[in-house]
């Protein structure tokens, strides 16, 4: 199934306006479940809410999950979210066999590592 899964995003109803007539399900993750699995949260399961909830700091920064959205569809997708002044997210990924075991937690760690990476080699 197409699945955007929103973590702690505040445009969260202008990015569903954007994405639901594209047929795509728009869903925000519970920030309980940042210990969770990404796998475990595009599959909708919330056990890991109630046995071991996160309970740390939410990260400042946002993050939109694509999972399961073909190269094109995700291009259309990233284009209108370009050019929406009004949806503002600092990270983006898609769920890949790679990093489906990572927790909410790591992928947030690991994509401020490239952008810091990336930040290094554009001075």
């Amino acid at each position: 199934m197409e699945k955007v899964i929103l973590f702690n995003v505040s445009c969260k109803e202008e990015i569903k306006k954007l994405l639901t007539p594209m047929h795509l399900q728009v869903t925000s993750a519970d920030a309980r479940q940042y210990n969770d699995t990404l796998k475990n949260i595009a599959d909708g399961k919330t056990d890991i809410i109630n046995s071991n909830p996160f309970t740390g700091k939410i990260p400042d920064e946002s993050l939109i999950l694509f999972c399961g959205i073909s190269d094109k569809k995700l291009d259309k997708i990233l284009f209108k979210l370009r050019n929406n002044k009004d949806i503002q997210v600092t990270y983006k990924a898609v769920l890949t066999p790679s990093n489906s075991g990572w927790t909410v937690k790591q992928l947030f760690l690991e994509l401020a590592k490239e952008q810091a990476a990336y930040n290094m080699l554009q001075k």
